[in-house]
């Protein structure tokens, strides 16, 4: 029974995206002989350790984790039904909730409970409140208010916080903790981590027993399509990136750039035989009297082209173009030479930007030094890669490649695509990053049609993902 659930958890998280390989499989089976299975957290960490790679890909093993085992562990262990309510044995009405108990009371339990430190009684307390706000509002989808019926776990989560009065509790445990009043003998500031730590804790205990309750009322497929799943780093949109994803991109960015490294020298190091060497191989067929059973090759040299990065440092690709520019810098072993130009309305090389050590810092300056406002500091695409064919095109060779960052949005203005035309003619390849969905293109102030035909491949590059199978096919 536990190895049937264990492979059904398997199966969700890789229709999730989570890779987990058969290796990995046999391992959290194997851990489960060695953990007590009744123990949540210890589950929990158990598979999360033996299933997942990528520290990107927790997020969503949480929530597939919650899902799926929404019910009690006891469940797993017995291999039959959980009971219908699980919570604290105090407790005589639904669901473990005492119709004598106010929610003023169980505010005062909760904290002591958390100064206290008592993690049975924060579960077991969380239980309570959860079961008393699904009492309170009428049930948890079943009930008969309206609001019921449509309510989703963030505002069962907003009524246990009004109900329980849970940030006055906690500003005030957090001025005390302060202070040094709720332990003595304790430096204040280690006080107040270990409260906050349980409140934490105690915050994700009433998270798991809404999303428990209403899966059991309303079923799990209901709760999956009301739910978004968390979306991975490198899955994220450039042009829609809040900050804490653009830093949660930048902490991923040298472990891919690493990967990617690792997989272009594998590629490289396979391709290195080339055509049949006729007068070889028949030097070496007399020791086998004249047959050729050794072929033997040329030594196949693989050119690393000279690229050219023109990056469009405006507002609206921004984030994309600083990913873009680390990650090539990240692989310029790749490259025979790399050089790179900034633009706007007008364009400028920042290579020398680029050599200090410490990439962030480099582009950091490129943006601050970088002379490539002329006019009214909107985008002129058309006009930069004129100033960029015009001042460097004595540059430019069969060797050479250019690599265009630019969502092509061009404010009304002339594309002067002849320019690029030209470009392409002397140059081995020319490739243009999009940032923007295809379906975006050629519309409103997007001219990417106009440079499309000049270009050897036009790509849709929306995130980290895309830009790193584009590096990998193009090296």
């Amino acid at each position: 029974m536990v190895e049937k659930n264990v492979l059904e958890f398997i199966t969700r998280l890789r229709d999730a995206g989570v890779q987990v390989s058969i290796a990995e499989s046999i391992d959290s089976l194997n851990a489960l002989k060695a953990i007590p299975l009744e123990e949540h957290h210890v589950l929990k960490a158990s598979l999360r350790t033996t299933l997942v790679k990528q520290e990107s890909d927790f997020p969503i093993f949480d929530v597939v984790f919650d899902e799926y085992f929404t019910a009690s562990i006891r469940a797993l262990t017995a291999g039959q039904e959980a009971p219908d309510e699980q919570a604290s044995d105090a407790g005589d009405g639904p669901g473990g909730w005492n119709t004598e108990l106010g929610f003023s009371d169980l505010a005062q339990m909760l904290r002591q409970a958390l100064i206290s430190g008592d993690e049975d009684q924060l579960s077991a307390l969380a239980h309570m409140a959860i079961a008393g706000v699904g009492e309170a509002e009428g049930g948890f989808g079943s009930g008969g208010r309206p609001v019921t019926v449509m309510a989703g776990e963030g505002y069962y989560m907003f009524r246990a916080f009004e109900w329980l009065k849970l940030r006055d509790m906690m500003a005030e445990l957090e001025e005390s903790a302060s202070e040094g009043e709720l332990v003595e003998g304790m430096p204040p500031i280690l006080v107040l981590e270990e409260v906050r730590e349980r409140y934490a804790k105690f915050r994700r205990e009433l998270e798991r027993e809404i999303r428990r309750r209403l899966t059991q009322e309303r079923g799990e497929e209901a709760l999956k399509r009301q739910r978004k799943m968390p979306v991975r780093p490198e899955d994220v949109d450039f042009t829609n990136a809040s900050l804490q994803q653009v830093e949660e991109m930048r902490r991923i960015l040298p472990g891919l750039a690493r990967k990617l490294a690792a997989r272009l020298a594998r590629k490289r190091s396979a391709g290195r035989s080339g055509r049949v060497d006729i007068r070889n191989t028949m030097r070496h067929s007399l020791s086998y009297g004249g047959v050729p059973l050794e072929l033997k090759y040329r030594k196949r040299i693989p050119s690393r082209p000279e690229l050219f990065i023109l990056c469009d440092v405006s507002g609206s690709v921004r984030t994309f173009s600083t990913f873009t520019l680390q990650l090539v810098y990240s692989l310029h072993q790749q490259f025979r030479a790399v050089r790179s130009f900034a633009f706007i309305d007008r364009v400028d090389e920042i290579t020398d930007c680029f050599n200090i050590q410490d990439v962030d810092q480099a582009i950091e300056r490129a943006y601050r030094e970088a002379d490539v406002v002329d006019g009214d500091g909107h985008s002129d695409v058309g006009r930069a890669l004129e100033l960029f064919h015009s001042e460097f095109t004595d540059e430019l060779s069969p060797r050479s490649t250019i690599l265009i960052l630019s969502d092509a949005r061009n404010n009304g203005k002339s594309s002067r695509a002849l320019a690029l035309e030209k470009m392409s003619e002397k140059t081995r390849r020319v490739y243009w990053l999009n940032p923007e969905p295809r379906s975006r293109w050629n519309t409103g102030d997007s001219i990417m049609e106009s440079y499309e035909s000049h270009c050897h491949s036009v790509q849709e590059c929306r995130n980290l993902k895309q830009l790193a199978e584009f590096v990998y096919r193009r090296s």
